[in-house]
């Protein structure tokens, strides 16, 4: 068991599947932000913290204490649930009205098991 969570560490360290993980919360604040134009209910802040958690994961915050930057992982990995499940409730829900953003975040979701499971049987 511990074999296979080393190689999922590994896995999680691949070029496509860290893309696919940036790609993520930007294709679902697209589709948050079409849907807040077609003045869908819940769309405006799922728009905002989408653009601002890719802010957040784009722009490099060098912490020099290891306490810091511990939280900052932290903070991110329970942002990235947090929008997923915020989009996938939104989505389930209400049936935001141009589906087409939904349907390439939910690709882009859609693909990244499957790069996971790719990166480890590669490495």
């Amino acid at each position: 068991m511990e074999a296979l969570f080393d190689r999922a560490l590994l896995a999680a360290q691949s070029p496509v599947v860290l893309f696919l993980l940036y790609l993520s919360p930007v294709a679902i604040s697209v589709a948050a932000l079409a849907s807040w134009r077609n003045a869908v209910p819940g769309a405006a802040i799922i728009a905002v913290s989408g653009m601002a958690y890719s802010v957040w994961l784009l722009v490099p915050f060098g912490f020099g204490i290891v306490e810091a930057r511990q939280v900052s992982a932290y903070a991110s990995i329970l942002g990235w649930i947090w929008l997923v499940m915020a989009w996938g409730r939104h989505v389930l829900t209400e049936w935001p009205a141009p589906m087409w953003g939904h349907w390439v975040a939910g690709t882009v979701l859609f693909a990244l098991p499957f790069a996971t499971l790719v990166a480890m049987l590669i490495r």
